[in-house]
């Protein structure tokens, strides 16, 4: 009998063959060979289709079957690990809406920040251990706003591995776990988090209903059957985001025991049994996949950008070619602790959430041509992530994580001994190292939900560690190398910090500047009155003398209304001239240069509507700055919409806002 793991990734779909006896894996796969695509039809957006992950989850259903060489009506049940975060938006034949929101898209940034303050944040972080931000129930909120009619034929809103589940059973369910990776839930009230979904206005009819991580949700469909290979019989009984899935692979369900990761970006997760939350957001917390046993274990989340990303860019760009990862350990191994100055600070991949979201990207710091070679910089970078990983460990230990266990698969960058070693060494704890994978895990757990082990640890029993990393170097070298290494990374993140002395000369400086500026515009607006009202009584001159002509009959009153218009004219531009500091203003305003740059058609009249509409002004405070009536205000709103090409169900200020 056996049992199979699927772990749904935004890059492939895996999947790992287990024993039930041995409880060992036999056989494991990966489709496809290359990436799944990701749509990002806007700067900022990430999304991919839901039915791909399916079609890949098929092919990679039949690939394992053939590469264990099993009959399907050997197979047990399976268990569906998920990225984490995704929205999914199904209608009641369980058709996609549309690409699901994946966890990289940041369009719900504003939204879950404004819910942060409005809720109150202090409110937020005791009752949900996290701001709404870019989650789950944010990106909802968004199509609400900004696809209202879909919106209207939700029936039911479902994570990655929810839909797959979906998909295979027919059968629609999420997870206290799942609910929590939304902020969804209330960890004081344990309950669902209300007070999220009205302040969204978002129904409650539309969450699936909430099981247990570990419970059969029920046999394959016949389509499921006949598209996967997988017998009809077969039992879906376990379903979790792929953070809390991996910690569970490494046998880490208890307080004090840690799980980390360094692939693309790196990942230290923890477990505590209290409510637990960090007051400037830097970690998530979630409930874990055993939360439900005693309603406290979980799980905190912190991830790092950066990590296996620049090690890799350094293999690609800096090795010679066909150089290994192996190879070019051996070249780090032959450079001391330290590398001789050389120091990396690993974070070139986007803003890092643990810097409170800024980007304060990748550097090589203190390179000597004359002294320093390839394996210096290998080394600085080992030594770079590895700092990150015990910068990010501190961080967490600083807000009450207790640190018992560390405990890590044999993978990526734990691979390297180097980079292993100088974390155990500066942390003193020893890395227990597993050679178990993620899809592994969620099979041994399906046989949890499937009854075939009596409890988790019995199902996760012969997951142990296969060796360790010791803290055994020069703990006094690999300080004075984190130090250093800490210096450089906080005047990065303090590019600013002086002294006294300096920051009243900057104070100083940047008074004197905004001055200079106003004085500059009020110059400008100036010339232009100056210019206007020369051109005014050239004009009148002209006018006069063209009645003096001869052969021209004066009639006054002709002559009376063709000055008069002149001089209202000038009025006009006299009016504007005063009001240029402001015409400079929203010109130069960046995202209105912005919009300038993807809407060239366009007229500074247009722009001037976006840039109040942006403001948050009324229609007639609107009216009042432009000298036109309400009425005149609403023709120029519903000519943007036209210009914008925006549709009858779209808001014009929500879409402004997304731009």
């Amino acid at each position: 009998m056996y049992l199979i793991g699927f772990d749904i990734g935004s890059s492939h779909i895996k999947a790992s063959l287990v024993n039930v006896d041995t409880q060992i894996e036999i056989a494991n796969v990966r489709y496809p060979s290359s990436e799944m695509e990701i749509i990002s039809r806007q700067p900022g957006w990430a999304e991919q289709h839901p039915e791909v992950w399916w079609d890949n989850f098929c092919k990679c259903s039949k690939a394992i079957l053939k590469a264990g060489d099993v009959h399907s009506k050997e197979i047990k049940s399976i268990g569906i690990s998920y990225q984490m975060h995704g929205l999914v938006c199904v209608d009641k034949d369980l058709e996609v809406l549309r690409p699901s929101i994946i966890w990289c898209d940041s369009r719900a940034v504003s939204i879950g920040r404004q819910a942060f303050e409005e809720l109150g944040v202090n409110n937020c972080l005791s009752t949900l251990l996290n701001s709404p931000g870019n989650f789950t129930y944010s990106r909802l909120k968004w199509v609400k706003d900004n696809e209202p009619r879909l919106y209207d034929n939700i029936f039911k809103i479902l994570l990655p591995g929810e839909y797959i589940i979906a998909r295979l059973t027919g059968q629609l369910e999420t997870t206290i776990s799942g609910l929590s990776e939304g902020i969804l839930w209330n960890f004081k009230e344990k309950r669902v988090a209300h007070e999220v979904l009205d302040f969204y206005g978002i129904e409650e009819s539309l969450i699936p209903p909430v099981a247990s991580n570990f419970n059969i949700v029920g046999k394959l469909c016949k389509s499921a059957s006949k598209e996967t290979k997988l017998s009809k019989n077969t039992l879906v009984s376990y379903k979790a985001g792929d953070q809390p899935n991996n910690a569970l692979s490494l046998n880490i369900l208890n307080k004090g025991e840690v799980a980390a990761t360094s692939g693309t970006s790196g990942v230290v997760y923890g477990i505590v049994d209290h409510l637990m939350y960090d007051e400037q957001s830097r970690i998530n917390s979630f409930a874990h996949v055993n939360y439900e046993d005693h309603y406290k274990n979980i799980g905190i989340l912190l991830c790092i950008n950066g990590a296996g990303t620049q090690y890799s860019w350094m293999n690609s760009n800096v090795a010679r070619l066909n150089r290994t990862y192996e190879d070019m350990e051996r070249m780090a191994l032959s450079v001391p602790i330290g590398s001789e100055g050389v120091c990396v600070l690993p974070f070139g991949n986007g803003a890092e959430r643990m810097f409170n979201n800024r980007n304060i990207e990748s550097h090589i710091h203190n390179l000597q041509f004359n002294r320093h070679s390839r394996a210096h910089v290998y080394r600085a970078t080992l030594e770079g992530v590895a700092f990150s990983f015990v910068y990010g460990i501190n961080l967490l230990k600083q807000i009450g994580l207790k640190v018992n266990t560390i405990r890590v698969a044999y993978d990526n960058m734990f691979k390297s001994k180097i980079f292993s070693e100088t974390i155990a060494t500066l942390l003193q704890t020893p890395i227990e190292v597993v050679k178990n994978s993620s899809a592994q895990g969620a099979a041994l757990a399906s046989g949890v939900g499937s009854k075939i082990y009596g409890s988790v640890s019995e199902a996760l029993n012969k997951v142990v560690p296969n060796f360790y990393y010791e803290p055994k170097l020069n703990y006094a070298k690999c300080y004075q190398a984190y130090e250093f290494w800490r210096a450089i990374l906080n005047k990065r993140l303090k590019p600013n910090e002086r002294s006294d002395e300096d920051l009243a000369d900057r104070s100083k400086f940047l008074v004197m500047k905004k001055e200079l500026e106003k004085v500059s515009k009020l110059s400008m607006a100036q010339k232009i009155y100056l210019e206007n009202n020369s051109d005014l009584l050239a004009n009148i001159s002209n006018i006069i003398k063209e009645y003096k002509l001869e052969g021209v009959s004066v009639n006054g009153s002709q002559l009376l209304d063709k000055l008069n218009r002149e001089l209202r004219k000038s009025q006009y531009t006299a009016y504007e001239a005063e009001n240029f500091s402001e015409h400079f203003e929203i010109l130069n305003d960046d995202f209105v240069k912005e919009i300038k740059h993807n809407y060239k058609h366009l007229s500074y009249s247009d722009l001037q509507i976006i840039y109040y509409l942006r403001l948050n002004l009324s229609t007639k405070e609107i009216a009042k700055r432009l000298s036109i009536s309400i009425r005149g205000v609403e023709t120029k709103r519903y000519r943007l919409r036209k210009k914008l090409f925006l549709t009858r169900g779209q808001n014009l200020i929500t879409f402004i806002n997304s731009l």
